[in-house]
């Protein structure tokens, strides 16, 4: 189990499912769609990116910014733009002065191409680039000042070109005065081109007028990529660059060094400025090393910080999204398939099996004063369903004022105030209701299984007095033995159905323990089968929980697997009901990640202590109901 720690950048799911299905939409294809430091789109992987600069959004603004990001790839590149024309643009750079500027510069104008066809395909687009162009202009004049400062003349010039694109023109130092005229008459070019082609030529155009005295870009804004089927003609590629000079230099370790535990910028003396982008290496200049290593490379502390921002971000399917229905109006394709019957997420998980064992002495004796705690609670709330059973079983049910007519219609002539109604016979004294009980064993719940226990006592105890068949089901992965080819899943079986309501069974509850991880989706698609097998008219399913799913390949989309585990289930029939235990008082982020799961059914309890007296009203609803 992952705690909510909601301190953390988290990529909300129903976000990213929703941008996902926009963007399959409006590309007419089957995409990917991830969160990467730029936002581009590969051909050959049929992979669409958003921006992380959205994430730092914070004003109400961060859904248009990703929408604007979805529209120019999957409407723009996906169906406008010519990516041959792409790649020969970006194999001519290898032989070209500020090869950085030139392959960014043709992104900027050829996103602008895209924009305006976007805008006169789909009107309703214009509200969310709108609101790019607003984010972007205070992006890019503050990056132009910071560039000012830094004497970085072509990063100036691109965040001068975008700023006159979209009518905030801002003064150019001396160095860029002689290149407003080029200026003016690009952003006038770049609004007729009809074409990829076109913004090609534009670009080399312009790039051919500029003075060579200066140095390349160092900040990567934007970038695009080809059909990438032959990764050589990308130039710089941002996972492999290499360095124009093919001299080695010799190197001696005999010579005295001097280290220094600090950290310091990539530079090299043909580089006279230096990067500005965090864990981005612009060191394209220079002589190879002829350091031959004699092994790997031990482990750094530092090397955390390269491991952090790795992403694992995957698409998940769906289409609806609001809180309480979504992908219900879908097809199944994002459902459990006859091959994958307990979702795609969860085709590798191996199923164990492990029964609860004979009570030990500490067991019943921990059981017992389980049983003493929760006595009261469990008394007044069977009391309480047993009298309302009694007065519908003792109530009159025939020579009544209402109901159903009987035969006996002579009376309407013998009597004065004629009883000629009747109801059916009174109901039996067993509920016809059956519940299964899913406790979440991950790991964290080791500060609340002993309370958890107590509310599962509870649970038990009141449901034996009912005589009402019901299970508990710890669940849990084993994290150790986890990996791609295999996720083993245990099923603790503390007590099922057929024995749930002997006298001896209870104390078995006290052998749930906290222990790994969990995968709630799989959990619950095995305890909606086993209900299926139950021949009572209603079923009832309790999830215990204390965060979100978490378990190996499934951070990412537990939560979708999840609630799309819970509407299989209730389309079934059989009703679903989360129980969020928190430690102290939940916060909204809490209560929205439940709600997303679970709809409106779903019950959050604010601290463990609490459990019996949340269980209590709980329980009493639902089994009055079916009385």
């Amino acid at each position: 189990m992952k705690f909510l720690n909601f301190a953390e950048n988290q990529t909300d799911p129903f976000l990213h499912l929703s941008l996902s299905d926009l963007a399959e939409t409006l590309s007419n294809t089957e995409c990917e769609v991830q969160f990467a430091f730029h936002s581009y789109y590969r051909q050959s992987e049929q992979l669409i990116t958003v921006s992380h600069y959205w994430n730092d959004i914070f004003d109400g603004t961060q859904f248009d910014g990703m929408k604007s990001d979805i529209y120019l790839r999957a409407l723009g590149n996906v169906h406008y733009t010519n990516f041959s024309a792409v790649d020969r643009y970006l194999s001519s750079l290898r032989s070209r002065k500020y090869p950085l500027l030139r392959k960014q510069l043709f992104a900027l104008l050829e996103d602008m191409r895209l924009e305006t066809i976007c805008k006169s395909k789909r009107p309703g687009m214009s509200y969310a680039f709108e609101t790019r162009r607003v984010l972007f202009q205070k992006r890019f004049r503050g990056r132009l000042e910071v560039h000012n400062r830094q004497n970085q003349v072509l990063d100036t010039l691109f965040c001068a070109i975008y700023l006159q694109a979209i009518g905030k023109p801002v003064a150019l130092g001396e160095s860029l005065t002689a290149y407003k005229p080029y200026i003016r008459h690009l952003i006038s070019e770049i609004r007729k081109a009809n074409s990829t082609e076109d913004v090609a030529v534009l670009t080399k155009s312009f790039c051919n007028v500029l003075s060579l005295e200066h140095a390349d870009m160092t900040t990567e804004y934007l970038t695009i990529y080809g059909t990438a089927s032959n990764p050589a003609s990308v130039v710089e590629d941002e996972q492999a660059r290499e360095l124009k000079s093919d001299e080695t230099m010799e190197t001696s370790d005999k010579e005295d060094k001097e280290t220094y535990d600090e950290e310091m910028n990539t530079w090299h003396e043909e580089q006279e400025q230096e990067g500005s982008n965090f864990l981005q290496f612009d060191l394209e200049e220079g002589a190879k090393s002829d350091l031959i290593g004699e092994g790997e490379r031990k482990e750094e502390s530092g090397d955390q910080a390269f491991v952090s921002v790795q992403g694992a971000s995957k698409q998940s399917k769906g289409s609806q999204f609001d809180e309480e229905a979504i992908l219900e109006s879908r097809d199944t394709q994002a459902f459990a398939s006859e091959q994958d019957p307990f979702g795609e997420a969860n085709r590798n998980v191996k199923e164990v099996i492990r029964h609860s064992e004979k009570p030990s002495g500490n067991d019943l004796e921990a059981y017992r004063t389980a049983k003493t705690e929760i006595q009261y609670a469990e008394k007044s709330l069977r009391t309480a369903i047993q009298k309302t059973i009694e007065q519908k079983q003792i109530a009159p049910r025939g020579d009544l004022h209402f109901g159903r007519l009987n035969r006996k219609l002579l009376r309407l002539l013998t009597d004065e105030n004629p009883r000629l109604f009747y109801k059916k016979n009174a109901p039996s004294s067993k509920l016809d209701v059956t519940f299964s009980l899913l406790v979440d064993c991950s790991a964290s719940m080791y500060d609340k299984m002993e309370e958890t226990r107590l509310g599962i006592t509870l649970f038990h105890e009141t449901l034996k007095g009912l005589d009402i068949k019901h299970s508990i089901t710890g669940f849990y992965e084993d994290a150790f033995d986890a990996d791609d080819e295999e996720q083993p899943n245990t099923l603790f079986q503390v007590i099922d159905y057929n024995r749930s309501t002997l006298p001896s069974e209870g104390a078995k509850i006290m052998q749930l323990e906290p222990e790994e991880d969990n995968r709630d989706g799989y959990a619950i698609r095995k305890a909606a089968q086993e209900l299926t097998e139950r021949n009572e008219k209603h079923k009832i399913l309790l999830v215990f929980t204390d965060g979100e799913p978490s378990a190996y390949d499934y951070s990412e989309n537990g939560i979708i697997d999840t609630h799309e585990a819970v509407i299989q289930t209730r389309k079934k029939g059989y009703e679903v009901i989360g129980v969020f235990l928190s430690n102290g008082e939940p916060q909204d982020k809490e209560k929205n990640t439940m709600r997303n799961i679970y709809g409106t059914q779903s019950l959050v309890i604010p601290s463990a202590n609490e459990i019996p007296a949340y269980l209590t009203p709980l329980l009493k609803r639902l089994l009055l109901r079916f009385v």
